[in-house]
Formats: structure tokens, sequence, C-alpha cells
């Protein structure tokens, strides 16, 4: 599957168990935001093998923004950051990742903010003015 985006496009990667989450992301995105595209993954290993296959020699226009989850029950968003980590610079310089979750645990939202790959911690749900203030 080859991902074309023309330059205006942004592509959300959405990795989240839970696929009300993720379909009521989906749509808001959809709706708010013109030109993105939404793939969602409800197994963090297939986002990952995903972003592997798809990224390491395709470097698309446009920016890719993965919104993941801490608490899965296959693989956390921690060790999803961590197997994400040992792509090659050329995936990861593509992407940026937000943590989207529910937790309210200060260490959970402290370790997401002092992950180099992390750009911010949001809670669930994500707010449409967030949407319309960082995206567009």
């Amino acid at each position: 599957m080859n991902t074309q985006m023309a330059n205006n496009t942004t592509l959300f990667i959405l990795v989240d168990d839970d696929p009300i989450n993720n379909l009521l992301l989906k749509k808001a995105l959809e709706k708010n935001l013109s030109g993105a595209e939404v793939k969602d993954f409800l197994e963090p290993e297939l986002a990952l093998k995903y972003i592997a296959t798809e990224f390491e020699h395709n470097q698309n226009e446009g920016r890719k923004i993965i919104f993941l989850d801490i608490n899965m029950p296959t693989l956390s968003g921690w060790e999803f950051l961590e197997a994400f980590d040992q792509f090659s610079v050329q995936i990861k310089q593509q992407f940026s990742i937000y943590i989207l979750s529910s937790t309210i645990d200060p260490a959970d939202i402290q370790r997401a903010k002092n992950n180099t790959l992390v750009v911010d911690f949001i809670e669930k749900p994500l707010k449409k003015e967030f949407l319309l203030k960082t995206f567009c």
C-alpha cells in the first residue's frame, strides 16, 4: 500500500485498543481538518509494522501525526515508543507523536513530557479546539 499525500495532507495514525475512541477521533479529524487522512490501529504491533513498511523508503509530503494511547493490552504506549525509537532516523523524523490518554497518573503525564519522541500529552477526549489550533 503506497500512501501518496498531497502537500496539504496530514496523515493521522491512531493507535488505541478502543474501537469506539478510534471511530470518534477519526470522524472528528475528517470533519474538522480538510485533507486529513486517517489510519487507525487497534493493535500497536500492526501500527509499527505499517510505519516500518510504508515510510522507510518513502518520504511523503505532508505531516504525519501519531495519536498514541498508553494503556493497551498487548503493547503499552511506552513499549510502542521504545520500538518506534529503534526505527531509522529517516522514519522517526517524519512523525510527530502525541500521547492521547485518559490516565490521570501524574507519573505518566510527566513521563510523556520527558520523552523526546513525544510532542505533547493530551487528555482524552481530544477537544475540537485543540485540533483546530494545532493542525490548521
